[in-house]
């Protein structure tokens, strides 16, 4: 079984003493090694019941001036009762403390919904369902690879900005080893 840490965990395990050190000097990294700083604002999925929940979701994202000062919105290409939403810079941005967001959207309209992440460039995944407003059954799994883990903790900032946003959306850090090829 792998070993997995918290975020707090991991600033301890790399001798950080503040997150923000750790954000910046990974996104440095990051940058340095690729030659680009990744886009932000980043995408979720909404994945709705049934047709007339997307809709009405939809509308209250699209018409809402608070929701539409917010978000961009889009119908999912290929998955039927999706909806992909940007707009913000991190995942807690969607789903924390600051209303309006996502978990509003629940409340106002009665719509449950799950909400899926897939980092661009690392496969750091979150999954979670939004329940008459509440977040449950969530998890964000980032994996850190040994041989370039810049690659992933360089694009932490785009999960959180603090310990706390990280614990409250469950984030797990999982290292692992790389296979050689050759």
């Amino acid at each position: 079984m792998k070993n997995t840490y918290s975020v707090q965990e991991l600033m301890e395990s790399l001798n950080y003493s503040t997150l923000d050190e750790l954000l910046k000097d990974q996104r440095r990294d990051f940058t340095k090694l690729f030659g680009f700083n990744p886009e932000t604002p980043i995408e979720l999925e909404l994945k709705f019941q049934s047709m007339s929940e997307m809709i009405d979701a939809y509308n209250e994202l699209k018409f809402n001036t608070k929701f539409n000062a917010l978000y961009n919105l889009h119908h999912h290409a290929y998955k039927d009762f999706t909806l992909v939403v940007s707009g913000q810079e991190t995942l807690f941005d969607y789903l924390g403390s600051n209303e309006p967001n996502l978990l509003t959207l629940s409340r106002i309209t009665g719509v449950d919904f799950d909400v899926y992440f897939e980092q661009s460039y690392t496969g750091t995944q979150f999954t979670g369902k939004v329940v008459n407003g509440e977040l449950l059954a969530r998890q964000c799994l980032v994996e850190v690879n040994d041989v370039i883990p810049a690659l992933t903790l360089g694009l932490l900032n785009q999960i959180g900005k603090t310990t706390e946003e990280f614990d409250l959306l469950l984030t797990r850090i999982i290292p692992f080893k790389s296979n050689t090829i050759l």
